[in-house]
């Protein structure tokens, strides 16, 4: 194992014809992998799900494979039909609801692939949590259940002052509750098990030790090699909330700060407990001042944002182009130690009102490298889309942050074109302080 951050460039000998097999394809896990495909020469696959195998919540996307084979059920026929395809060169999920298939579907044709029969490990909080104790290495307490009579007799046995309530399954955008009494667990267990059930197929939940404090995503992917797993952390990132909660902004950090380095070390080792033996994965952890880095959740998909091109940029990480690599005989070079060369930070918009900030606006801001799709909020929705900001200086992504909060505190969305005063930009405590 090694924190290793660098830039792998497809040798040509190594970008020959394939087949790349992305099982369960959803718009976010799965949107790099089909360019990443034809980079390399090679056709893509989509496995989707049947209708009655395939949670409401997440939505399938195949428009930019070059052929789609349905799953109802028959593991047979569909390692069947992908034969039928032509040489399959790597299997990779799409989506959370996809892990435990194509794991199956990897071994079935012999590629490179974790064990299939331990996949919970891969996608389910209360899974990991409990293989981490095992393993002696900290973890939160929690307990995986879909009773609520048995959370509640094991919230006794605790006697914590408060929990979080959430569904077993990582990924799945539903935030925890907090909960500190009986009364809490028990009005929030129903609509947080539909919740669940909705978006990943499970109505399980996991009631655990709340956690309050900054939370961090480190990103990695792993190589097989003749020494087993090489894991490799490819970025790690800061997210800073509001004081009620909301997302505020995301910052790529230094990977030679102490506590990048300590995040690191941490995943590293769990990476080995959940199994992870080839391919990306992404890890939500928190850092107790007691106890260390904590792991919320890991998942065996690429984190995928809007972000992804700069973070590339800044770190020269390709993460689809490596999971590709990883995912496939026969193996590319080891990583070239490579440094951060710019800071990235998304920063999550909140509206005041229905309206959202005016695109061109946002374009002049001199560090602005993406917007998302769209800047209005969502109907329901706390938070709006998304702009990436990146530069070589701290100074002036931390200008256009504020001028950004800015615009959201004056109102200056696509109805009012008023220049927003230098002086009234909010004093924002940087989110990336840990570099």
């Amino acid at each position: 194992m090694a924190i290793a951050f660098a830039a792998r460039a497809v040798p040509a000998w190594f970008a020959a014809a394939g087949t790349l097999v992305v099982v369960a394809p959803c718009s976010d896990s799965a949107s790099g992998y089909p360019a990443a495909a034809a980079h390399r020469g090679w056709q893509s696959v989509a496995v989707t799900l049947a209708p009655t195998l395939r949670p409401p919540g997440p939505e399938t996307v195949t428009a930019a494979y070059t052929t789609t084979v349905e799953h109802n059920g028959s593991l047979r026929r569909t390692v069947k039909q992908l034969r039928a395809l032509g040489a399959v060169t790597a299997v990779v999920a799409g989506s959370a609801p996809g892990i435990d298939l194509a794991e199956r579907i990897a071994w079935h044709l012999g590629l490179p692939g974790p064990d299939p029969a331990a996949s919970l490990l891969r996608h389910d909080r209360g899974a990991q949590a409990a293989a981490l104790r095992t393993a002696r290495i900290p973890a939160p307490r929690s307990m995986r259940t879909n009773s609520l009579a048995a959370a509640l007799e094991w919230a006794h046995t605790c006697g914590l002052r408060s929990y979080a309530l959430g569904p077993a399954a990582a990924g799945v955008p539903v935030q925890p509750v907090v909960c500190t009494s009986d009364l809490e667990i028990s009005a929030a267990w129903p609509d947080l098990r539909e919740a669940a059930r909705h978006h990943s197929g499970s109505a399980h939940l996991v009631l655990t030790e709340y956690l309050p404090g900054r939370q961090y995503v480190v990103n990695s992917v792993t190589r097989h090699d003749d020494g087993g797993p090489d894991h490799i952390i490819t970025d790690v990132w800061a997210e800073t909330r509001t004081r009620g909660g909301l997302p505020d902004r995301s910052d790529l950090m230094n990977r030679q700060h102490l506590l990048s380095r300590a995040l690191s070390l941490y995943v590293l080792r769990t990476l080995d407990v959940l199994g992870i033996a080839c391919g990306p994965a992404s890890s939500r952890l928190v850092h107790d001042n007691r106890r260390g880095p904590l792991l919320l959740s890991a998942l065996a998909l690429p984190a995928a944002t809007i972000a992804d091109a700069a973070a590339q940029a800044a770190t020269g990480h390709d993460r689809f182009g490596e999971a590709l690599n990883a995912a496939s005989p026969p193996q590319p070079p080891p990583a070239r130690p490579a440094g951060n060369r710019h800071q990235v930070v998304r920063v999550h918009l909140r509206p005041r009102d229905k309206g959202g900030i005016d695109p061109g606006t946002l374009r002049e801001l001199p560090t602005v490298v993406r917007i998302s799709s769209s800047l209005q909020r969502p109907p329901g929705g706390a938070t709006g889309g998304e702009v990436v900001l990146s530069a070589a200086q701290a100074t002036a992504v931390e200008a256009d942050y504020r001028a950004i909060r800015a615009l959201e505190h004056e109102g200056l969305h696509q109805h009012s074109r008023r220049e927003p005063a230098d002086a009234r930009c909010p004093q924002q405590t940087p989110g990336g302080g840990e570099r």
